[in-house]
């Protein structure tokens, strides 16, 4: 199923406000430039390495890189939380990633790498307000 105009907008929209409102960003600007990486290989690793495999090792913290994966899952949950119109924390998403069924494993696994992909998109293209 492709994804429509409209919820192509609105995830760039939740992107840029989760960002701008988030500790990784300072001024407008993402506070580290490895954070721009770590943001655009999350997608990936989803793909390659299956959702929970991926939620795991970014939610573990620090990698070899000099940032917090796990503010990366602060973000997507945060997403998750616009998306569902629920209150997600990163511990709250994390689980329910964990403890998802196959079924719903591949619903979160479709929305998961949508997040990321509007994540990726906005850090690479806009400043940010917060609220």
């Amino acid at each position: 199923m492709a994804i429509t105009k409209e919820r192509k907008s609105q995830l760039i929209k939740w992107a840029n406000e989760v960002i701008g409102n988030s500790p990784i960003c300072r001024n407008g600007e993402i506070v580290s430039d490895s954070y721009n990486g770590q943001i655009a290989a999350f997608s990936v690793s989803v793909a390659l390495s299956g959702l929970k495999p991926a939620v795991a090792i970014y939610n573990s913290g620090k990698g070899s890189s000099d940032v917090d994966k796990k503010k990366i899952i602060e973000l997507l949950a945060a997403m998750y939380s616009k998306d569902k119109n629920v209150q997600t924390d990163a511990t709250a998403f994390f689980n329910l990633i964990i403890d998802a069924d196959a079924t719903r494993e591949a619903e979160l696994r479709r929305a998961v790498i949508e997040y990321g992909i509007a994540l990726k998109l906005a850090v690479r293209t806009f400043k940010f307000k917060g609220a």
